[in-house]
């Protein structure tokens, strides 16, 4: 028996992409080599954590399936491959985001190629991620298998119901302040007091309220994730409708009933505009922010898309 299989999944390792330290969780299939390999792109926080019980469900699913995730750039606090805290005091926008995971792509695409035969590639996006698969799909697109867009904010975001509530956060002014008053609070407090004030949340399980207190809860951090979000709402504006109906086939879409990030006139517009791909209205009220506590609910879902793409040939 190997050691490997002592050792509990995910892997987690730190590898550089053009030059920046990216945080990765790696699943590797249960009988090599990997027929297929599905490169979860996170939303925005971008932890990878966040898709741990998510990814892991799924790759129970499959033999023959590795699944990479990795976190958005200076989201989180992680240690690198020495064990060392990695401080990333760096602010990306969201062009350097899409531009970065575009290489993250064609580098785990590159070493794939030097299989005997190159698995099937295929693309898992949540919410603001779907915007990246997007743009990786855009450029290249003759690599990419399928994509799987989960509750896909790629249009519009400032003009949603959240995008108006939540928009004044993201001024730069106050995502500074935001980010001052977050490194003070670790200061003041001891770091059980805050995890006890985290635990309070309604909206996260234990798990993850311990993860935004530990990995994202600094100011750095904090301005990252803030950083990242202005730019979406600015940039990201009207649907690229020649772009899905040119590559519409690419896609599996799967949009929530209840979504103030992703309305259902997002859903109605694209069922009009991508006519090739599969463009699917949720039936089992999971939440755009599933990851909080509807992860094995979404990797229901998704394991029966990735079987359908698949004809079950993973086994």
């Amino acid at each position: 028996m190997s050691f490997t299989n002592h050792i509990k999944l995910p892997w987690r390792t730190t590898w550089e992409v053009s030059g920046e330290l990216r945080e990765t969780l790696f699943w590797p299939c249960q009988s090599p080599p990997a027929r297929a390999i599905l490169l979860m792109i996170p939303g925005n926080p971008g932890l990878a954590d966040f898709y741990i019980d998510f990814c892991t469900a799924i790759h129970d699913e499959f033999n023959s399936l590795d699944i990479i995730c990795v976190s958005h750039l200076g989201h989180t606090r992680f240690s690198d491959n020495r064990g060392l805290v990695y401080r990333n005091k760096k602010t990306y926008n969201l062009d350097e985001q899409v531009e970065n995971m575009v290489c993250v792509f064609d580098q785990v695409y590159e070493e794939y190629a030097k299989s005997e035969k190159m698995p099937k590639v295929f693309l898992c996006a949540h919410s603001v991620g779907c915007y990246f698969a997007q743009k990786i799909c855009e450029q290249r697109e003759e690599k990419v298998q399928r994509v799987f867009s989960l509750f896909p904010a790629i249009e519009s975001i400032g003009l949603t119901p959240r995008g108006r509530q939540l928009w004044f956060m993201f001024q730069p002014g106050v995502r500074h302040v935001l980010a001052v008053v977050v490194d003070m609070i670790r200061w003041v407090f001891p770091i059980r007091v805050i995890h006890g004030m985290a635990n309070l949340s309604k909206n996260l399980n234990a798990d993850n309220s311990h993860l935004v207190v530990d990995k994202m809860l600094h100011g750095p951090c904090v301005n990252s994730v803030l950083r990242m979000a202005a730019d979406e709402l600015r940039k990201i504006g009207t649907l690229n409708e020649d772009f899905y109906s040119k590559y519409g086939h690419k896609f599996v879409m799967y949009y929530g009933r209840n979504d103030n990030w992703v309305p259902m006139e997002c859903f109605e517009k694209m069922k009009r505009v991508n006519t090739k791909g599969k463009v699917v209205l949720c039936e089992n009220n999971i939440s755009h922010a599933f990851v909080t506590s509807q992860s094995e609910d979404m990797a229901l879902v998704m394991t029966e898309m990735l079987k359908d793409e698949l004809h079950c040939e993973l086994g």
